[in-house]
């Protein structure tokens, strides 16, 4: 595979998992905010980037262990296309 190719599917997941995120954190009735301060964050600001990739943000596996914990789903379901 070419280095394009690579980066590509990696944005795909990226968006994958931000997606999976948010649709998980409504299912349990979280604001953005809510789930930032369970899991550490001062604000929800860098969390709602991270949830529609606004400026290429996204999460860290210590953010997707941490809201996995949280939201008490395997990490593995972040990762999986819907």
């Amino acid at each position: 595979m070419t280095n394009e190719e690579l980066d590509i599917y990696s944005e795909e997941i990226l968006d994958i998992v931000s997606a999976n995120v948010k649709m998980y954190r409504e299912k349990k009735g979280y604001s953005q905010m809510q789930l930032a301060l369970e899991i550490g964050m001062s604000s929800g600001a860098y969390l709602g980037r991270a949830e529609i990739r606004k400026e290429n943000h996204h999460f860290n596996i210590k953010h997707l262990a941490k809201i996995a914990m949280v939201l008490d789903v395997p990490i593995a379901s972040f990762f999986k296309p819907f």
